[in-house]
């Protein structure tokens, strides 16, 4: 009990994590200084979500939650779901970077710099690079082996934190960026790009929802607080992984169908008032049947990633059933389970 009270009064004020978060709001602060410019409704609200950006990240470093991240397994899962996700996704659609280098010297701030910015992290940022680092930035550190090595180090949980966050922002920068292609990610790429972290998630949730055995026994040597068993805390940390992490996906999905009508309605707006040209005939169709062929190849593909994310959806389910209709019967003493499944099993 005494344990429990320390973790839920514990605010860990970490300099490695408080001194880098309060400088970017000071830079941040002074940058909207600099500016000066008329502040609209768009601007509050960004200003809004770069704040909140702030604030989860505090929630996550700063807060009872990081003490008892480390004696029970859902309350780190909540935790990297935080950093992964929530904290990211606020800080990207806050759009900061002009706000930020207004903040920087005089010499800092040249024209060329967003572009030189962008160049360097292009690379690590195309969309399958940023997803498999998303990915990645999850399975590895659900590897037992890793997990329970992070959570018995401090220096190792550190670097946990800090990779699930830099994927968090590579990849949520991606998918919200506002460059269009050719320079950012089609729309229909970023909803791929969605759907594939969507279903990497459910497929790691579900299994950790239903397994039995214990995987991540450093909590049981930090000990797990409030009488929580082993098998509760890490089926409750499996369905965090499942849920909260497809729903933020779903939602972030749903914003992207948003900026792409957006995308194409600014591009429509932009067309030429009339022009014999060719090329703006193709461009910008006047009749209906035109504005369908130009318009199928895009629908095309848009209709096989959602056809493809049904399926896959669908056969993971089957499979998760499957699975968990042979455990039963092993448990009742049916039929053996067969070696495959078996092998998968452990």
């Amino acid at each position: 009990m005494a344990v429990s009270a320390i973790a839920w009064n514990r605010w860990t004020f970490d300099l490695a994590a408080v001194v880098p978060i309060a400088l970017t709001c000071l830079l941040y602060g002074l940058g909207a200084w600099r500016r000066q410019a008329p502040q609209d409704a768009a601007q509050r609200w960004h200003a809004l979500s770069f704040a909140g950006g702030m604030a989860i990240l505090l929630l996550a470093f700063v807060s009872p939650l990081s003490a008892l991240a480390v004696h029970l397994y859902f309350m780190q899962q909540i935790q990297d779901t935080l950093l992964l996700m929530v904290a990211p996704i606020l800080i990207v659609v806050a759009m900061p970077g002009p706000v930020l280098a207004a903040a920087l010297p005089p010499g800092l701030r040249s024209a060329a710099m967003p572009a030189a910015v962008r160049n360097a992290i292009t690379m690590p940022g195309h969309g399958v690079v940023a997803t498999a680092l998303f990915i990645a930035a999850t399975f590895v550190w659900q590897w037992p082996p890793y997990h329970n090595a992070a959570i018995l180090s401090a220096p190792l949980a550190a670097l946990m934190h800090l990779t699930q966050l830099g994927a968090g922002l590579l990849f949520w920068w991606r998918i919200f960026d506002r460059v269009p292609e050719p320079i950012g990610q089609s729309y229909g790429r970023r909803l791929m790009m969605l759907w594939i972290a969507a279903l990497s998630h459910v497929g790691l949730g579900a299994y950790l929802t239903f397994k039995e055995e214990t995987l991540y026994t450093a909590y049981d040597a930090m000990g797990r607080l409030f009488g929580i068993s082993p098998a509760t805390d890490e089926a409750t940390g499996g369905f965090i992984i499942w849920v909260p992490s497809a729903l933020l996906c779903l939602a972030a999905a749903i914003m992207v169908i948003h900026l792409w009508g957006r995308h194409e309605d600014r591009i429509w707006a932009a067309r030429p008032t009339w022009s014999s040209s060719n090329s703006d005939a193709l461009l910008y169709p006047t009749t209906g049947e035109a504005l369908i062929e130009i318009a199928r190849p895009k629908n095309r593909k848009l209709a096989l990633g959602v056809l493809g994310f049904v399926f896959a959806v669908y056969a993971m389910t089957i499979f998760s059933g499957e699975i968990d209709h042979l455990r039963m019967a092993q448990r009742h003493g049916g039929p053996a389970m067969p070696a495959q499944a078996s092998s998968i099993l452990r």
